[in-house]
């Protein structure tokens, strides 16, 4: 058993050596009230701007769904997008034998632009996910405590809360409450980053932990503080109740 848990430590570092700290983006959690047109306005952007960073995102939405985690573009970003251009990445260069008329022409720069924001929110995330799980490892071993947030102490969705809000996400304060945050995730379809949950001493979601690869998950464990733990361990195997992604 403990050399179980020496390898899943050993399989959350590799997840973390190798790479060097990445500057994340702006995550802004939707309020009660927010449109895209506020939020857009309180950040110094468009709404056109705000839509771009976010491909999912339905351009006629006037009210968004609270608690709806949204990218907001960084510094480096936003001065480009309000230079005056149009901040499009280059359409490709194709080779025809016959002229293509206006309309295909306009599909492929639309094609390439929706390639290029995936690739942009893609990496966004990554650095994200870079930054929640470096900063979930530096708490190894911190003691647990039932209510605890900080200073010295977490319980488990103190532990999550925590480590998202330093990203500028902000979950609610227990478990049951934080496993109606996110959008559901299939069962082994989970990815770094996404909320594991639990059902330990109270009926429904009583535990929660951040899912870091190959089966394995982070969090405040009331026995051994925060650790790295396995769905499949005998523990929590039965007791696991899903994964919720929360950006």
């Amino acid at each position: 058993m403990q050399f179980g848990r020496f390898a899943a430590a050993a399989a959350l570092a590799l997840i973390l050596v190798g790479s060097s700290p990445a500057r994340a983006d702006i995550l802004y959690s939707v309020r009660t009230g927010d449109t895209l047109d506020s939020i857009a306005a309180r950040h110094g952007l468009k709404a056109d701007q705000v839509l771009q960073a976010n491909p999912g995102l339905k351009t006629d939405a006037s009210r968004l769904a609270e608690g709806l985690v949204m990218v907001l573009p960084v510094e480096e970003d936003r001065d480009l997008a309000l230079d005056g251009s149009d901040h499009k990445p280059p359409t490709p260069k194709v080779v025809r034998i016959q002229a293509a008329d206006s309309s295909t022409q306009d599909a492929e720069a639309s094609r390439a632009g929706d390639r290029h924001r995936v690739n942009q929110l893609a990496s966004r995330r990554g650095s994200m996910l870079h930054s929640i799980l470096g900063n979930a490892r530096r708490f190894m071993g911190t003691p647990y405590s039932m209510g605890a947030t900080g200073n010295g102490a977490f319980d488990c969705s103190g532990f999550v809360m925590r480590i998202y809000l330093m990203q500028g996400i902000r979950l609610p304060r227990t478990a049951d409450v934080q496993y109606s945050a996110g959008r559901k995730v299939t069962r082994g379809q989970e990815q770094p980053g996404d909320l594991v949950f639990f059902e330990t001493y109270l009926p429904g979601p009583s535990h929660v932990g951040i899912y870091v690869g190959n089966g394995n998950f982070i969090h405040a464990s009331s026995s051994r503080g925060v650790t790295v733990s396995n769905l499949g361990d005998s523990y929590y195997k039965p007791r696991y109740l899903g994964a919720k992604r929360v950006f």
